[in-house]
């Protein structure tokens, strides 16, 4: 920093500008919830931001759903054949539920019976009728447990996405290249949609069945897909998605508005920032409740200890 001033490269990227900069000292103040220092680069009007964390700025938005599908799990390359897939998916989620006594959210004989005996076909003539939103409830738990969605995940705490960010630079002990955060402002949400047409959706489903989203202060976002029946997708390796799905930011990027950037920082500060974290009870324990949480918090430990022990090594040599 310079009298105050935050030392950064800004790039323009697709539906995004990403603000570089090169300490830790730099990045905690264009993320720190008080100083609402990004609001000059997005011209906000009531800072009513979400954040999300990832681990590698190339890294674009894209849902876990379409990250980490295999092609032949989906009956055909087809949008309506990812969907089907995921459903039986969410079928399976409810099935490994029953069996060991776990309640499912809203869960009842209607449910089960309007959305879970047969596949929505209106899918299959308008990719844009995928999800329902009777199933927002069921998804967003299956996906807070691993399964994977097409919905992104957000939180409205900065400090939240920093520690989901640095926890997983240090996880895969990544040490060169940066990681980031990205900032969503709320309040232009509706510029994604047409009068008549809603592709886009900030979700918040109710979180007392679900205290990890409860204590993640977390949403979703949803971007409805506009893909032409019987299109054939096809998959590109280098972005490890399928071309023809539309990310948030490339509807940004479509419909010019101005409500997404980029924070981004070397990955050899993930542990002053995690440091930054736990001083404002950010942790493992925090964010994850329960015993798990409590497991988690140990092993990040170990892996903190190992991580700094590799970026003292790369120092010195």
């Amino acid at each position: 920093m310079e009298n105050g001033r935050i030392l950064m490269e800004i790039q323009e990227g697709l539906g995004f500008k990403e603000l570089i900069v090169d300490t830790v000292e730099e990045f905690i103040e264009l993320i720190r919830p008080d100083k609402k220092n990004v609001k000059e680069y997005l011209g906000s009007a009531n800072d009513q931001y979400i954040y999300r964390g990832q681990a590698d700025s190339s890294w674009e938005l894209t849902p876990s759903l379409y990250r980490s599908i295999s092609r032949k799990e989906i009956l055909s390359d087809t949008y309506d054949g990812i969907c089907f897939m995921h459903w039986v998916h969410l079928k399976n989620f409810v099935r490994g539920c029953d069996l060991n006594s776990s309640i499912v959210p809203f869960d009842s004989f209607e449910f089960r019976s309007e959305w879970l005996e047969n596949f929505d076909d209106r899918v299959v003539r308008d990719s844009t009728k995928w999800p329902d939103s009777k199933l927002y409830e069921l998804i967003a738990y299956a996906q807070h447990y691993g399964v994977h969605t097409e919905f992104l995940d957000w939180t409205k705490n900065p400090l939240i996405a920093c520690y989901f960010a640095a926890s997983q630079v240090v996880k895969m002990k990544k040490l060169d290249g940066l990681m980031s955060i990205w900032i969503f402002d709320t309040e232009k949400k509706n510029l994604l949609n047409e009068y008549n047409e809603k592709i886009f959706e900030i979700i918040e489903v109710p979180k007392s069945i679900n205290q990890n989203i409860s204590s993640q202060q977390g949403c979703f976002t949803l971007v409805r897909q506009k893909i032409m029946r019987g299109a054939r997708l096809t998959f590109d390796e280098n972005l490890s998605k399928y071309e023809q799905i539309q990310n948030l930011n490339e509807l940004a990027a479509e419909k010019k508005v101005n409500l997404l950037i980029k924070v981004s920082v070397p990955c050899k500060w993930a542990i002053d920032i995690l440091k930054y974290c736990d001083a404002y009870t950010v942790n493992a324990a925090t964010v994850f409740r329960g015993i798990g949480g409590g497991a988690m918090y140990v092993q990040e430990g170990l892996e903190i200890m190992e991580y700094k022990k590799l970026v003292s090594t790369k120092q010195v040599n």
